[in-house]
């Protein structure tokens, strides 16, 4: 039995967040990123929410407050993110549910910007000495 609630509870956020964002839309000039789909982000949220477990190794869904759990979702959504894409991890904090944009959701949200085309990392360790710049015609080998 308590597997069925765990269940069902999940998909009542999920549609909760979705109809928050249905409702954005249409009273705020909110607009998510070209070919993002939502209804998909959400779903691979709800997997991937099922996989969380907080430090006692209790399942997210039952340790987290239902609104840090909308929380979370909105947030993922309204940056554009999915978890499917390892774009964002969510963290277990008490019994808050947390969202962090990882770097892979963070290449994502910079190449939305205009003008961006490309993004480029460079791994800079402390007292290391680096010029700000990049080089494209350098040969990878």
């Amino acid at each position: 039995m308590t597997n069925q609630v765990t269940q069902q509870k999940p998909t009542k956020l999920t549609d909760r967040v979705l109809d928050r964002i249905n409702q954005m839309k249409t009273t705020q000039d909110l607009s998510l990123p070209r070919n993002y789909n939502a209804s998909n982000a959400l779903n691979a949220a709800f997997l991937e929410l099922q996989k969380v477990q907080d430090r006692s190794h209790r399942p997210a869904l039952e340790a987290c407050t239902q609104d840090s759990i909308v929380k979370a979702l909105l947030d993922m959504t309204l940056q554009g993110l999915s978890p499917a894409k390892d774009q964002c991890y969510f963290i277990v904090y008490g019994n808050e549910l947390q969202m962090q944009r990882s770097y892979f959701g963070t290449v994502a949200a910079v190449k939305r910007l205009d003008g961006v085309q490309k993004v480029r990392a460079e791994v800079v360790h402390q007292d290391d000495d680096f010029e700000i710049g990049a080089n494209d015609d350098m040969e990878l080998v």
